[in-house]
């Protein structure tokens, strides 16, 4: 059963064991300061590492498993080998009808976006955009129709560069509609 019609999977669960870790440790260190009496030293930055990102993948065989992968696979980005927006292709497989239907259909020339300067950046400098995606425990409208499911889904994105220099980009949060299909559970819209 999903993490909103009940008992949420064990990698949920531990996802928000790991969440709740690193917020009490990042406060208990906050309000401890820096340890140094001394008034003008200054402290360096600290990296912390995001042991989220270990946590095991979500199963792909349930609504929100599905949801998190096809949504970690669009938000993936490669400026420097693909076109803007083919992350859609890249997650057809967890894809359902409408979403299909949005990929077999061409745009209209009004409707084709130009390459943003963002993108073409980042191409220019071989960087990759990878995403995180996760479930939130928050519960969504109960559906009417049992084949029909929506979740929230958060998604943070980091910019990697050659270099081995990382940029955060601001995270988001998407409402995934997920349906169920011949096939299994399947994304069939974001919004």
């Amino acid at each position: 059963m999903g993490i909103l019609g009940g008992k949420a999977p064990r990698s949920v669960r531990y996802v928000n064991v790991v969440v709740i870790l690193v917020v009490g440790i990042a406060v208990s260190t906050a309000a401890c300061g820096g340890g140094s009496s001394s008034s003008d030293s200054v402290q360096a930055p600290t990296s912390t590492v995001r042991p989220l990102e270990a946590a095991p993948a979500p199963d792909p065989s349930t609504p929100d498993g599905v949801a998190v992968a096809a949504l970690k696979e669009i938000y993936t980005w490669y400026p420097a080998r693909e076109s803007q927006g083919s992350s859609l292709q890249r997650a057809q497989k967890w894809l359902g009808p409408s979403l299909i239907r949005a990929l077999d259909t061409p745009p209209s020339p009004n409707e084709t976006p130009g390459t943003s300067l963002q993108w073409a950046q980042w191409a220019q400098a071989g960087a990759t955009v990878r995403a995180f995606a996760f479930a939130s425990d928050e519960t969504a409208p109960p559906s009417a129709d049992p084949d029909h499911q929506q979740y929230k889904i958060g998604i943070e994105q980091t910019v990697v560069y050659p270099d081995g220099h990382n940029e955060s980009l601001p995270p988001t949060t998407v409402i995934a509609t997920v349906v169920r299909t011949p096939s299994g559970w399947r994304l069939d819209g974001f919004r």
